[in-house]
């Protein structure tokens, strides 16, 4: 067995490694929803990346364009993965550093960044608040968080639990809170109407401990339609969010 499939929770509390580790597996085989989620966030990258909560490494890749990016996640066995991953090569270092840390600006380097990307990461952090400032405060002036967070209060169930998630969001507090943080927006906007049923029925009916891969792998195939469904119509609601903010000047 090896150290990724203990079931013994990390200091949180909240996330288990066995919960989290497999549906981060899992998340790596639907390719056309990750690159759907890049592609909404792709032209906000900058050059110095800062990865808040890189997991095993889903969405690092598409942040090899930049000059460095430098991935951070409270997990050793997800850090342990990345640097083996990228061992070598001087765009990527991997760190085991907690972003809602008091002390994480000055480990980090305040301003030493132009893009700090926070992907299904921010629901999982208690002292989201804490969090958001330390993103301000490691960007350069200028400098853009990206954002994307599980979205709807009622959806929030079994999946949602063992995952570790302290809360799903919605669209307008979530403004409110990043520009709290000295942060103003500049685009925020519901996405993915078509994970809601799956979520739904795998969290609060079935209640699963990770999305089950056969859901996973119908939904990969048909990304492309709800791509065009949501490109088309512009639902006011779905699964996630997204929002982008800029550090004031």
């Amino acid at each position: 067995m090896s150290t990724f499939d203990t079931d013994l929770p990390i200091s949180s509390g909240a996330w288990t490694r066995s919960a989290g580790v497999e549906t981060l597996r899992r998340m790596a085989s639907v390719d056309r929803y990750n690159r759907w989620v890049f592609a909404r966030l792709a032209r906000h990258v900058g050059q110095r990346v800062l990865e808040v909560g890189c997991g095993i490494g889903n969405m690092t890749p598409f942040f090899l364009a930049a000059n460095h990016v430098t991935c951070i996640d409270v997990l050793p066995e997800s850090v342990a993965t990345v640097r083996k991953q990228y061992e070598g090569d001087s765009r990527v270092d991997a760190l085991m550093a907690d972003i809602a840390d008091p002390s994480i600006a000055e480990r980090l380097g305040r301003s030493s960044y132009d893009t700090v990307v926070c992907i299904n990461v921010l629901e999982h952090i208690e002292r989201h608040v804490e969090a958001l400032r330390n993103m301000h405060d490691v960007l350069t002036p200028g400098g853009r968080v990206l954002l994307f967070v599980p979205a709807g209060q009622y959806l929030f169930g079994h999946l949602d639990r063992a995952l570790g998630h302290y809360r799903r969001y919605a669209l307008e507090p979530l403004r409110e809170l990043v520009g709290a943080q000295g942060f103003e927006i500049v685009e925020s906007s519901y996405m993915n109407v078509a994970g809601i049923p799956g979520w739904f029925l795998s969290s609060r009916v079935l209640r699963r401990e990770a999305p089950p891969r056969g859901l996973l792998w119908l939904f990969n195939l048909l990304t492309p339609l709800f791509i065009w469904f949501e490109e088309t119509l512009h639902p006011p609601f779905g699964q996630s969010i997204v929002c982008v903010a800029r550090r004031k000047e």
